[in-house]
């Protein structure tokens, strides 16, 4: 009976201890879940004015330090190792002024990558919300999606997002913006992370993120439901990558044609389609100008299109329009246009010196007998009418 009585106490003070440790740490939304790779004096610019600042890296196993910054003050630093992650907890006191732990941030060590005479660390950064920071670019915040298997649910931003392939507890997820896929992330189970990430300069945004919580195969629907969305607004990340296209001006029908086009910026694919056909592709490319070569075209006008996909995942567009063979043909036209109008004028310039010599034989008709001007007027009509049979 007493270690019956000592195994209940043991158990309520164990339960006791569980829950007061649970109140003491509490974690908001998720809203930053990305994997970056860092160096030694990498800055990387994270959401709600933290900053985190990259001191050492271990050559060998690339661990890593780091200072974590909130609007420019340091407000902790510590180790990345593995199976050890790095972890910012804030305490926050409450209206009842009694003190609550926040987890912030989590750094984790994810792998080592070894070039160049360096060392870089490809880390995992998890951030969430600081409840004492507002958050004002987030569309979405720790909501609940249902996944209607091959159906796609509108999001914000023109953005929307959609669940295929179903097959033994995994499933296909695919993110689009404007009818262009910018993430998509085969086989994915319960408990797993889907995330799409922007970066630009130093700034790491994640746009949208989602767990999934649970698939369920139906007799008539199936359906995978994402929980913890999370969506922020794009607007502020810039235009991002550009793209020009050069045609020719003239295309001769039957003949290859090559047009440029020309990137801004660098992009990890880049792909060519007429008529929505593909028809070029390269990988990795940088900032400059290339060439893309377009077999034998008929006469007519073609849809051309470039698409850019960057290594943040974005997508951005260019289309002009291809004329075959009709400026060369306008180009003919106008060169028959300007041979009539040089004949016209040879006619024209024609009919005045005939003019000029009839009257030049006008006047010395004057001076010659009736009967000599009847026979010169003769001669005359007679050389006519051989002009003409000739």
């Amino acid at each position: 009976m007493k270690y019956i009585r000592f195994a209940i106490a043991v158990i309520c003070v164990f339960t006791f201890f569980c829950g007061f440790a649970s109140a003491a740490e509490e974690m908001e939304e998720q809203i930053q879940h990305a994997e970056t790779i860092v160096s030694i004096g990498d800055e990387i610019e994270l959401e709600q004015g933290y900053t985190a600042d990259i001191v050492d890296v271990n050559i060998d196993n690339g661990e890593l330090w780091l200072k974590l910054y909130l609007d420019g003050e340091k407000v902790e630093e510590g180790f990345v190792k593995k199976n050890n992650p790095f972890r910012y907890v804030r305490t926050i006191e409450e209206e009842d002024d009694e003190e609550t732990d926040y987890l912030i941030f989590n750094f984790s060590l994810q792998g080592t990558k070894k070039g160049n005479g360096e060392t870089s660390s490809e880390i995992l950064i998890k951030q969430y919300r600081d409840p004492e920071i507002d958050l004002d670019k987030y569309l979405v915040l720790d909501k609940t999606v249902s996944l209607d298997i091959g159906s796609e649910v509108d999001l914000k931003e023109d953005y929307t997002i959609e669940a295929s392939e179903l097959d033994e507890n995994t499933v296909t997820i695919t993110l689009r913006k404007n009818g262009n896929v910018v993430k998509e992330e085969e086989y994915m189970e319960e408990g797993d992370v889907f995330v799409y990430t922007r970066t630009k300069g130093d700034r790491i945004m994640t746009i949208f993120m989602g767990k999934v919580g649970s698939i369920f195969e139906g007799e008539d629907t199936d359906v995978v439901f994402l929980e913890n969305v999370v969506q922020r607004t794009d607007t502020d990340i810039g235009e991002g990558i550009q793209i020009e296209i050069d045609v020719p001006a003239e295309n001769p029908e039957n003949e290859k044609i090559i047009i440029h086009y020309t990137l801004n910026d660098d992009a990890d694919t880049v792909e060519v389609y007429m008529e929505g056909d593909l028809i070029d592709t390269r990988q990795n490319l940088d900032e400059g100008t290339y060439p893309a070569i377009i077999e034998e075209l008929s006469n007519g006008e073609y849809n051309i299109e470039v698409k850019a996909i960057t290594s943040d995942g974005s997508v951005v567009t260019e289309s002009a329009i291809l004329k075959v063979g009709e400026r060369l043909g306008e180009r003919e036209d106008g060169e028959q246009g300007e041979d009539i109008i040089e004949k016209a004028q040879n006619i024209t310039s024609a009919a005045e010196n005939a003019a000029n010599k009839i009257n030049e034989t006008a006047n010395v008709l004057e001076k010659v007998p009736a009967p000599g001007a009847f026979f010169v007027i003769f001669i005359l009509l007679g050389a006519w009418m051989w002009c003409r049979r000739r």
